[in-house]
């Protein structure tokens, strides 16, 4: 039997567990965008390379199944599960296509836009995902670790918007 404290629908977590719904909702469709490419072979020639493929490949069929978890439980107001899931995701993302990338092409150091993404997807939102890993454990620390499972999503989003506004204002 479920009791009132196995439950996150209290009413101070209504503005959580919209903000989830609204992240999980957009990592999802995201990660639909994506599942064309599970299959798709670029014939590379060095193992690395292929192997890097293969790491890519299951990344891009963990992401839908991992952000619809994270959806569902958001809609169910299950927050601490919808926290854990969006932490699964960008770690799963982070080990299997950011390391990856960094054995093959290392890491560029310096202050423009993509070295600066690059910085935030290799190293902060790894910490950020095991930080609100850590925080959803412990139901005092929902709010916090709902904004460092949604930080990695807001960045990448707010990037999309930012490079929009810059094509509308400037054209191609």
């Amino acid at each position: 039997m479920t009791t009132f404290a196995d439950k996150d629908t209290a009413p101070s977590h209504r503005w959580l567990r919209l903000f989830l719904v609204l992240v999980a909702a957009l990592e999802f469709l995201d990660a639909l965008s994506g599942v064309q490419n599970i299959f798709t072979d670029y014939h590379h020639e060095t193992t690395m390379l292929r192997f890097a493929q293969a790491l890519t490949s299951i990344n891009l069929a963990l992401a839908p199944l991992l952000a619809g978890a994270a959806l569902i439980f958001a809609a169910l107001g299950n927050i601490r599960y919808a926290v854990l899931a969006l932490a699964a995701m960008t770690l799963a993302t982070w080990v299997l296509d950011s390391l990856p990338s960094i054995a093959l092409r290392g890491v560029t150091l310096g202050l423009d836009f993509g070295t600066l993404a690059e910085l935030f997807l290799y190293v902060i939102a790894p910490v950020a995902a095991v930080a609100a890993a850590l925080l959803a454990l412990n139901y005092k620390r929902l709010t916090l670790a709902t904004l460092l499972a949604g930080l990695p999503a807001l960045a990448k989003w707010l990037g999309f918007v930012a490079f929009f506004i810059a094509i509308m204002i400037y054209g191609f």
